[in-house]
């Protein structure tokens, strides 16, 4: 009966791996993200020119059969949940080689323009910077960074940018100043987030989400975050015990350039 049963398993588990492997172009895959990309031009933007030295996205199902085979790879909708979407794209290169390019789309981003959400230089009345004090997960470990969020439905990005600060830090902050965009990531993310400076001018209670993990609130001088970049951390007190926190949030000093830029 277990011999019966380990064949079975192995079976099923050679199945599974065989139809994935010659899982047709046709498939829910492919479909799922001719939807996306008929849907969100905006957000997944344009399919781009090769011959510009561009990469180009490859919309024709032949051909991206034939990526598919050559690569080993699928494309189309690889995963998908509530947050995130992974695609793979067919792609030509600049060279005239073809292969197959992921990305990830965050969900929120869609609706948006690929502007998902907002940070915020938040600037205290004795001129410091306030930044949280966070355990970050995909880095498994502490990092120091601006308030920023995720944007909800029908949500402004100043709106998105007064709601994270208030949530993460209880701080009320005056009339917003965008200093640009940034894409953190452009390698792997679609994601463009807005930043912006303001004066903090008035304290409450935060009111921190679930998923994160804020520690503290923690206040630096301009000069400070500076000499902090070239160290690449950040000294806290924690538990009456001084420890180095890392500094490398690219979107703080992405803010702390368009400062000094704009004279702020």
């Amino acid at each position: 009966m277990k011999s019966n049963i380990k064949i079975t398993f192995i079976s099923l588990v050679f199945f599974a791996n065989y139809a994935f492997a010659v899982m047709p172009s046709s498939s829910p895959l492919l479909e799922d993200y001719f939807k996306y990309l008929r849907t969100h031009p905006n957000t997944l933007g344009p399919l781009g020119n090769a011959d510009k030295g561009e990469i180009e996205i490859i919309k024709d199902k032949q051909k991206i059969s034939e990526i598919e085979k050559e690569t080993g790879r699928h494309v189309g909708v690889i995963a998908e949940d509530k947050y995130w979407v992974w695609l793979n794209d067919a792609v030509k290169f600049p060279n005239n080689k073809y292969g197959v390019y992921g990305r990830l789309i965050w969900k929120c981003s869609l609706e948006a323009n690929g502007r998902p959400g907002a940070v915020v230089i938040a600037i205290l009345p004795d001129g410091n910077v306030a930044l949280n004090r966070n355990y970050r997960h995909a880095t498994r470990s502490w990092e120091y960074e601006l308030p920023r969020g995720g944007r909800n439905s029908d949500e402004s990005l100043e709106d998105t940018a007064r709601r994270e600060v208030k949530e993460e830090t209880g701080m009320i902050i005056q009339e917003l100043t965008p200093l640009g965009e940034i894409a953190a990531d452009s390698g792997t993310l679609n994601s463009i987030c807005s930043v912006f400076y303001a004066k903090v001018i008035e304290q409450q209670n935060s009111a921190v989400e679930d998923s994160e993990a804020i520690a503290s609130i923690d206040a630096f001088s301009v000069a400070e975050l500076k000499q902090g970049f070239i160290d690449g951390y950040l000294i806290a007190n924690i538990d009456n015990e001084n420890q180095k926190i890392p500094l490398r949030d690219p979107f703080l000093a992405y803010a702390l350039l368009m400062m000094d830029i704009k004279g702020l």
